[in-house]
């Protein structure tokens, strides 16, 4: 139960961590709009809000235009691994 409790975190963290480089590599992007200081922190904190929405359009049925879900599955198996590796130590 232990360490599914950890991948289960860390799979979490991952997926969020992936997120928020994505959402801020998307304000780098349009920092021409914006000044990089405020865009690139406002990205970043947009990154969950693109992985729910793309949670949300899964659950819908449709899996095109997907923003930060592709990646993020990969950061959440790293989180995973990783998350088991800390469980071991643990122990």
């Amino acid at each position: 139960m232990r360490k599914a409790a950890f991948a289960l975190g860390g799979a979490l963290i991952g997926m969020v961590a992936v997120s928020c480089w994505i959402g801020g590599v998307i304000g780098w992007q349009q920092s021409g709009q914006w000044p990089a200081w405020l865009a690139v922190p406002l990205g970043v904190g947009m990154g969950p809000v693109y992985l729910a929405a793309d949670l949300m359009t899964l659950a819908d049925g449709w899996a095109q235009d997907m923003i930060a879900l592709p990646q993020s599955l990969l950061g959440g198996l790293a989180g995973a691994i990783l998350g088991l590796a800390a469980a071991r130590i643990r122990r």
